[in-house]
């Protein structure tokens, strides 16, 4: 990237002002698709193909590695319409992509909306099924992403919109789409839910890389909640609006919690209730 800007302030410096459309300006575009070689084509530092030297992993040091190689990932988000484009497209993303030194796509918002803005079926009785037209695209893309270096990192959780078509309590659509999420850090339908479409996406077995997501090392993260916590929502005071079938269940798991820990009532009130302390040894 820092080549680019030099060679860009390079032809700033080198051509004079000039007004409209006169002897002295230079038309800079960057097409979408075009991955011609030249100076700024960074896609040699790329691992070709994703994934060659083994999955990725945390070392030691904290740090990614894929094998004994230290690993540093400069990455987009591809969000909506964005993660599953036409197959005819999706070899020049991924080729353009490498050219920018780009060696990771986040796939954000896939369950947000329906398809072909996203990967889940329209008015589905179940708000995780996915259609099979948008499956195809996304391994595809993906199967590029991995010939030219780029690992994913897909994301489970972000937008999905559960329902009572799900299963769920009918007060399930008095919550917006990001309260009901708060449901599913404790609901045992809705985990149940999240599972079963973490299954469906990640244990089929993409025909273009004949490897299931599980299975594929170009599959460097999976995100499973994005923007989510229990902690959160009762800070936000979501837990507080929560409609009594949830409400109920929290209270109900909560209390069963206690119980496990706690013998008895005074030493419940032993640890949880408030109290003076003394401040600490000064850390600074």
């Amino acid at each position: 990237m820092f080549v680019s800007h030099l060679i860009l302030t390079a032809l700033c410096m080198a051509s004079p002002a000039a007004p409209g459309d006169g002897p002295g300006l230079v038309p800079f575009v960057l097409p979408w698709n075009d991955a011609t070689e030249g100076p700024t084509d960074l896609s040699f530092l790329n691992h070709v193909p994703a994934g060659k030297f083994g999955p990725i992993r945390a070392g030691r040091n904290g740090h990614f590695h894929a094998g004994d190689q230290r690993v540093r990932f400069f990455g987009v988000n591809l969000c909506f319409a964005g993660t599953i484009p036409r197959k005819d497209d999706a070899e020049g993303i991924a080729a353009r992509m490498a050219r920018f030194g780009i060696n990771i796509v986040r796939f954000h918002h896939m369950d947000t909306s329906p398809f072909p803005s996203g990967i889940t079926r329209r008015d589905a009785a179940d708000s995780g099924e996915i259609v099979p037209e948008a499956l195809d695209r996304l391994d595809f893309l993906i199967s590029e992403l991995k010939k030219h270096g780029i690992y994913a990192d897909l994301n489970l959780l972000v937008g999905r919109r559960f329902h009572a078509g799900d299963g769920l309590p009918p007060e399930i659509e008095q919550l917006d789409w990001k309260e009901r999420h708060t449901v599913g850090m404790f609901s045992t339908r809705m985990i149940e839910l999240q599972k079963h479409y973490a299954r469906r996406l990640l244990t089929h077995r993409n025909p273009y890389t004949r490897l299931t997501y599980v299975e594929d090392p170009a599959i460097a993260i999976v995100e499973i909640n994005n923007e989510n916590g229990i902690i959160q929502h009762y800070l936000g005071g979501d837990l507080d609006r929560l409609p009594p079938p949830f409400a109920r269940d929290l209270h109900r798991q909560w209390n069963v919690w206690l119980k496990q820990r706690h013998p008895d009532t005074q030493e419940l009130r032993n640890a949880w209730l408030s109290r003076n302390e003394p401040p600490g040894r000064e850390m600074l």
